[in-house]
């Protein structure tokens, strides 16, 4: 997703800008996706073909959610993929502000970052910490231990 650039953050010094054209750039959240999904698929690479990933699941459960049959959806997608899936899996009850620590997702961190799993399986963005700056530097950390967070799809069959 694009953002318009604010007109008091473009050069207008810059010979080759057209002018005539709105400046834009990726919004916080498309440019974290990318990063995430570069950073993901070097972890795979690096993993290679010789062995399955192995991953452990993180929920961060909504109030009202079941966290079991949350870990249970990740579990077959996991086993979709034909990832070994970790016998740990990790779940932070609700929050009741997004910049609450999330003592589990931190546990799971350490878990992977330790090598116990390639990778952290969660559901989707939400269950990551909310601060950007404190997500991408979980992703880069991860990352520098050869490891990766994955999401399910928008739409998994997996989970009926």
């Amino acid at each position: 997703m694009l953002e318009l650039v604010p007109p008091d953050e473009i050069d207008d010094d810059w010979p080759f800008r057209d002018r005539g054209q709105p400046r834009q750039r990726l919004s916080a959240g498309s440019r974290l996706a990318a990063i995430r999904r570069t950073l993901y698929e070097s972890a795979l690479s690096a993993i290679g073909t010789g062995r399955a990933p192995r991953v452990t699941t993180y929920v961060c459960a909504a109030p009202g959610t079941d966290a079991d049959a949350a870990h249970a959806v990740l579990a077959r997608y996991a086993e979709a993929r034909q990832w070994r899936l970790s016998r740990e899996h990790f779940t932070d009850g609700p929050t009741t502000l997004p910049l609450e620590p999330r003592p589990a997702f931190i546990r799971a961190c350490r878990y992977a970052g330790s090598g116990y799993a390639d990778g952290i399986l969660a559901c989707d963005r939400t269950a990551m910490p909310a601060a950007d700056e404190t997500y991408e530097s979980y992703l880069r950390w991860l990352h520098s231990r050869c490891a990766f967070i994955a999401y399910l799809p928008p739409i998994y069959e997996g989970q009926s």
